[in-house]
């Protein structure tokens, strides 16, 4: 993109490096410590608030060239916020609320890599030598040579500091954008792209998070059949086939991932079948969702209202079909482990459709770029678009930590081009 002066616009140089500073250390920091990372990426969004260009430079660059996506965005954070004004939950309407400050990093970033077109690479190589090293954490967790016993990470699902939840969102998106970075390198640096590709593929499906396997296929297919073989319709078959046939057969011979998916071919077939005791526990949760939509139809329980209106459907209907000990009431509690149904639940048909308006203009704002001249936005748009509906149809992708913010990361990048771009 054709670089803007920051003097010409009233940002002292000085600053433009202070924000890096403090973005590259958001990235560094970003898969060991949310605090740490938190605070980095807060000094960023103050650098960007103070001299306010740098945030006007993003606006209008989103605005002018990536409108209707930019009118999505607005459109969820407004009834994001809207949605508390029929919430009971004030404090946890506040905390929802004050998530939607991230959306601002869309703006942050692209109005620095107008500034400093360099930063595009300079990220992308701070955040891979991150992931690389959490890459490594997560082997030796495998092998038991260092103990993380966090929420869905162990010995046995060996996740790292992410959870098998993010693990396979954060890692799909970035090995297929080696991938394509590997396609302008030379030979070198185009095989330790491939290597660390590789690497974290093999890392998610070791570990155990199902919507984790789904979403990096997809990233991978993406890539092949986007980037690597754009016109010839037989490579990507024979590739794909070959991949499908590959992974086909890890998932047969590697007994966690076998038992896991097992254990969802029974779930789904038992809730086909009539057997309530023995149906995968997310189909339940999204049975109660359901329900709670259908006793607030219009408007949904707000914004904040989930918890209570999930408590008070155990009340108000007869659940007991679905067999749950009182522990396991307690998960449903928190959301439905649905981005959409999560929507549905909370704003009502509206909050749906917006969502829906939002997931469409983000994969099409990608699908439809210039993928032979701009190639890596074309896929980090495309990809975090899709990793965010299929990751959303198992967890709401939007309202948890790691992939909400990477999700908007990886956005930020990719509209940090114009599309008067050479």
């Amino acid at each position: 993109m054709t670089k803007v002066d920051p003097t010409a616009i009233g940002v002292p140089p000085f600053t433009i490096k202070v924000a890096s500073f403090f973005l590259f250390f958001g990235l560094l920091f970003f898969p060991f410590a949310i605090a740490a990372s938190n605070f980095f990426f807060a000094c960023l969004l103050i650098t960007a608030l103070f001299y306010r260009n740098i945030l006007k430079q993003g606006w209008q660059l989103c605005w002018q060239e990536y409108k209707p996506l930019t009118i999505a965005i607005l459109l969820f954070i407004g009834i994001t916020c809207i949605g508390t004004l029929w919430s009971d939950f004030n404090a946890l309407a506040v905390h929802k609320i004050g998530k939607q400050i991230n959306w601002l990093f869309v703006f942050v970033i692209t109005g620095l890599v107008c500034l400093n077109p360099s930063l595009r690479v300079q990220a992308f190589i701070t955040i891979s030598i991150a992931l690389t090293l959490h890459l490594i954490i997560c082997t030796l967790q495998y092998f038991g040579m260092i103990t993380i016993n966090g929420l869905g990470s162990n010995a046995g699902d060996a996740a790292g500091f992410f959870g098998h939840l993010s693990l396979g969102f954060i890692y799909g998106i970035w090995s297929g954008a080696l991938l394509v970075a590997a396609t302008s390198m030379r030979r070198p640096w185009q095989i330790l792209c491939y290597t660390l590709a590789t690497y974290a593929v093999i890392t998610v499906y070791l570990a155990q998070g199902r919507s984790g396997y789904i979403t990096t296929f997809a990233c991978l297919a993406l890539v092949i059949f986007k980037v690597f073989f754009p016109q010839n319709l037989k490579p990507k078959l024979i590739i794909l086939s070959i991949l499908i046939l590959g992974l086909g057969l890890f998932a047969s011979n590697y007994q966690p991932t076998q038992e896991k998916i097992q254990r969802t071919v029974t779930g789904v077939s038992s809730f086909f079948d009539g057997h309530w005791e023995n149906v995968d526990m997310r189909i339940k949760i999204w049975l109660v969702s359901i329900q709670i939509w259908q006793d607030n139809p219009f408007f949904g329980v707000g914004t904040a209202g989930y918890p209570d209106a999930a408590k008070q459907a155990f009340i108000d209907h007869d659940l007991s079909y679905l067999h749950l000990t009182p522990n396991e009431k307690k998960v449903f509690y928190g959301h439905p482990h649905n981005e959409f149904l999560f929507a549905l639940s909370r704003w009502g048909p509206i909050g749906l459709l917006i969502l829906i308006y939002l997931c469409w203009q983000w994969v099409r704002t990608g699908w439809v770029k210039d993928w032979q001249h701009d190639t890596m936005n074309a896929y980090l748009l495309t990809a975090s678009g899709i990793s965010v509906i299929l990751h959303g149809l198992t967890e709401p992708s939007l309202n948890t930590h790691y992939e909400t913010v990477f999700a908007i990361l990886v956005l930020g990048f990719g509209l940090s081009s114009s599309k008067q771009d050479p």
